[in-house]
């Protein structure tokens, strides 16, 4: 995978329960990899009370078993990264 992917969570009734899950096991699995370098992974609330998760080329390499799992799609890189809130950042 060398493009960037994002998986979208929504669920009103689950979304909270969902999206603190999914960030937790997410974190694990990067500190579980011994935090490989160049992996990005940040997160914006959606429409309808949802989230989109945008992984990096490099963390969908390394956590494509989470983009396969939710589905993720490929996009290009959003051009609004710094209004995000970062979830995983490694030292480059």
């Amino acid at each position: 995978m060398e493009d960037w992917y994002c998986v979208h969570i929504a669920h009103d009734r689950l979304l909270n329960a969902i999206d603190v899950t999914f960030r937790h096991m997410l974190v694990a699995e990067y500190r579980n990899l011994g935090q490989p370098a160049a992996c990005k992974v940040y997160r914006r609330l959606g429409l309808s009370r949802s989230y989109v998760y945008f992984f990096s080329p490099e963390a969908a390499n390394k956590l494509k078993a989470f983009v396969n799992f939710w589905e993720g799609i490929g996009c290009s890189e959003p051009a609004n990264l710094g209004k995000m809130e970062l979830i995983i950042d490694s030292l480059e």
